[in-house]
Order: structure tokens, then sequence, then C-alpha cells
């Protein structure tokens, strides 16, 4: 019988300590230069790039339950920077539209991203950062089917 090695009882650790560092990291800079959130930044893209949503496709886009989306999108509701309608082909639901106000701040937190983003590529050199991609990416389309 095989032996598990060390490392095989830590990937998950390490990887959920990394995202949370790299998450608390991310959000702070967001707040700073974009003046959102991560989770708000989120829903900001989603909605700038695919435009009016359900609540429950946010939800299942994001992978956040239903009562943390509801949270999420109140807060951003009233701080202008979505707006919430009826859904006229579900009654229980609503659709979720982005502000201008929304829009602003979304172009702002992309370019945090971004640069975020190159500043991670360059620690791991490009090599490495492609590598990160294809896997990091193959364990997500794992959990989407």
């Amino acid at each position: 019988m095989a032996r598990a090695r060390a490392v095989d009882r830590r990937l998950y650790l390490l990887m959920e300590i990394t995202a949370r560092r790299l998450h608390r990291q991310a959000d702070a800079r967001l707040r700073a230069e974009a003046g959102v959130t991560a989770a708000q930044s989120a829903v900001l893209f989603l909605l700038m790039r695919r435009g009016e949503r359900r609540m429950g496709s946010i939800s299942d886009t994001l992978a956040l339950g239903a009562p943390a989306v509801t949270g999420l999108v109140s807060r951003m509701e009233s701080i202008g920077l979505v707006s919430r309608g009826p859904d006229s082909q579900d009654k229980r639901s609503a659709i979720v539209t982005l502000t201008e106000a929304g829009r602003e701040l979304a172009i702002k937190a992309d370019q945090t991203l971004r640069d975020i983003n190159l500043e991670l590529a360059e620690r791991l050199g490009e090599d490495d950062a492609e590598m990160l991609h294809a896997l990091l990416s193959r364990l997500n389309m794992d959990e989407a089917e």
C-alpha cells in the first residue's frame, strides 16, 4: 500500500491559507484604491461583463450562499452601486443591475486587480504563473461539472 506524502495532507490547507492571505491583501488594496471590497468587486465585474443578473445567478457564479448574496447586494444597493428590481419571469427572484456609479468603481477595481495580477505573475515567473492558472482553472472546471 502506498504511503501518503506529507504534502498530500497539507495541499488543501496550504491553498486555503494562501487564498485567505491573498484575499485579505486584495480586499485592503481594493478598499484603498477603488473604494469597494473584494466581494463587491466580484459582483460589479459580473454585472459589467455579463449584464443584469438574477440573484440566484450571482450566487451560483460567485459560489456564495443565497443569504450572503442577499446581504451583499442589499449593502451595494444602499450605497448606489447596483439597483434591484422585480424579475418578470420569476416573482420569487430579483434582477440586479449595475448603476453608473457601480460601473465607475468596477473600472477602478478592475485596474487594481490587473495590477495585483501583474505583481503575482512577476513573483511567480511566467512559467509558474501559467502553470498555476492552468491548475486552478482545472480545479474550478471540475467543480462546475
